[in-house]
């Protein structure tokens, strides 16, 4: 079987419609068309299908794109409406620009499309990154640091307990044992940090794949920024696994900027290097991290490699740091503005 959709511009922005109750996807987004019948071609397909379906008269339509969905090959054209749909089968549509398309939950063939459309107007080429369980893979340390200075105070704490609430923030896990030990949460965060700067930074490895990932970007003509909340340390562990020559810029916790979600840090740099938002995006393992993403105006992408934010309402999510480059920097299907 072979089907025929559309990207049907109207001007800069594009249609698109949700697929009403009672078929297959219903009530997720699509780009409109339908299956060629015996002779056609993939344009008079949808030209005819865009006809029947919503009344719509486009220029002619260019092949952009080719997809094998279940067995089935589609191909997706780019056109321009010259009218307004009418619906008859769809429940919605929407006329969106292409970064908007990234708001919307698309069918399975057309997310790809959708995601290559939005990130490409413009491209991402500044990103922004946290640096625990981002970068560096600091969990493991800091759990077993927290422990022991949990246990310095008489407090148990299972490693799991830990390492959820630290992925909540370390200053909620902190306020959480302090008050179940009953003990102040200064002293246990000074006893948390004095056992950290024990560790040997060369024990304290980038998370896998990172390295990989930032030289690819960087080939890429992205560039890197560094937000964290961590003292010099960030620059010890960067220093010591070699990577901090492939950061533009970074903000660390000496430079008092207010913690994440504020947006303060980003802003900061973005006007420092004379950065648009829509060529940015914030990268964490955290819904705060993204959270500051959109405070500053840009996109954000979540890293959970463990699935433990499944709630977390982002567009743009990864369940390991090898699946970046091609999420944040797909192939343009059309071609770019000078």
């Amino acid at each position: 079987m072979r089907v025929s959709a559309g990207l049907c511009f109207q001007g800069d922005r594009l249609w698109i419609f949700r697929r009403g109750p009672g078929r297959r996807n219903a009530g997720l987004w699509e780009f409109p068309g339908g299956k060629e019948e015996a002779g056609e071609d993939p344009a008079a397909c949808l030209i005819r299908e865009l006809g029947e379906e919503l009344s719509l008269r486009v220029s002619r339509p260019r092949t952009v794109h080719t997809a094998q969905w279940e067995g089935i090959r589609f191909t997706f054209l780019s056109c321009q409406a010259l009218n307004a749909p009418q619906l008859t089968e769809h429940a919605d549509s929407a006329l969106v620009t292409p970064r908007e398309l990234l708001r919307y939950a698309f069918c399975p063939v057309d997310a790809p499309v959708a995601r290559a459309l939005a990130l490409n107007a413009p491209p991402l080429r500044h990103f922004f990154w946290d640096l625990d369980g981002t970068v560096m893979d600091t969990y493991p340390g800091m759990v077993q640091c927290f422990r022991r200075a949990a246990a310095s105070f008489g407090l148990e704490a299972a490693a799991e307990e830990v390492l959820a609430r630290m992925k909540d923030s370390l200053s909620a896990c902190v306020g959480a044992f302090a008050a179940r030990g009953g003990i102040s949460a200064d002293a246990l965060l000074a006893a948390f940090r004095k056992e950290e700067n024990l560790l040997p930074p060369e024990g304290v490895h980038p998370v896998a794949d990172i390295p990989r990932t930032l030289r690819m970007l960087c080939q890429g003509g992205g560039k890197h920024y560094l937000v964290t909340h961590r003292d010099g340390l960030a620059r010890i562990y960067l220093r010591a696994s070699g990577l901090d020559g492939l950061f533009t810029d970074m903000v660390t916790g000496e430079d008092c900027f207010p913690r994440k979600p504020a947006p303060d840090s980003l802003l900061h740099l973005m006007r420092k290097h004379g950065l648009s938002p829509d060529s940015c995006v914030m990268i964490g393992d955290r819904p705060l991290d993204v959270e500051a993403g959109a405070n500053a105006g840009m996109l954000g992408c979540l890293l959970d490699p463990e699935g433990r934010f499944g709630d977390c309402r982002c567009p743009l999510r990864a369940r390991g740091a090898a699946e970046l480059p091609g999420l944040l920097t797909p192939e343009p299907l059309l071609p770019r503005r000078s």
